[in-house]
This record gives C-alpha cells, sequence and structure tokens, in this order.
C-alpha cells in the first residue's frame, strides 16, 4: 500500500505544480517508461527521447490524470501512444535503407538458381 500511497502523494505535488517533484518521477518511473519505450523503438537514442518526452508530458498533462486507475497505468500509456507517434514520424522521415546486396532487397530474401545463376525470390 505505501507505493499508491507515495503516488499519490506524487501525483498531488505534480498537480500543484511542485517542480521538485520532477526527479521523484523521474526516479520512480524513469527506468520502467525508458524499458518500454526502448522495446519499441529498438534504438537507444529514440527510446531516451521518447522518455524525456514523456516524463515532461505527464508533468504537463497531470491534471488530466484522473486516478481511475494506477499512475503507472496512466503513465505507461502515455508512452505508448508516444512512441507510436514518434515511429509514425520516424516512418516518414528515415529513408529506408537500402542494402547493396541485391540478395537483401527489401523485405525479400533473394538467392542464386543453381542452375543458371539468376536471382530468384522466394517461393509462394
Amino acid at each position: 500500500m505505501q507505493h499508491k500511497t507515495d503516488d499519490q502523494q506524487l501525483v498531488k505535488r505534480l498537480k500543484d505544480g511542485d517542480s521538485s517533484a520532477m526527479p521523484e518521477l523521474h526516479a520512480n518511473y524513469g527506468g520502467r517508461v525508458f524499458q518500454l519505450a526502448f522495446r519499441y523503438m529498438k534504438n537507444r537514442e529514440d527510446a531516451e527521447e521518447v522518455t524525456q518526452d514523456v516524463l515532461l508530458r505527464v508533468f504537463q498533462k497531470i491534471d488530466a490524470f484522473r486516478g481511475d486507475a494506477a499512475l503507472s497505468s496512466w503513465i505507461y500509456r502515455i508512452t505508448f501512444n508516444t512512441a507510436m507517434s514518434r515511429l509514425r514520424t520516424l516512418k516518414f522521415r528515415r529513408p529506408a535503407e537500402v542494402s547493396q546486396d541485391p540478395l537483401e532487397w527489401g523485405r525479400w530474401r533473394f538467392s542464386r538458381c543453381a542452375r543458371c545463376g539468376r536471382l530468384v525470390g522466394p517461393c509462394r
């Protein structure tokens, strides 16, 4: 029960605009937010950016927290939404990495025909 009480006190401090509650928010949730973000982003730098965005968003939007669910559930949902938004943005910004090896173009793995040496795609 101590954890729930600590979260209630943290929420109250955040709602009061107490910026000294930010280090506590980071200490309590930063690691778990990063782990979840990394699971989606598959990249350390992007996961760190998502983590920073999430913790800032929690501080800015704490008044929207109704307390119907645990604070951790609300934070994890923000993490998911932020990561998905970032992935959509990155999908359009990052050029697709194209291998110089024609055997690995796109999603397909090609192989060479044993008889003639031509590239052949996957069997359907």
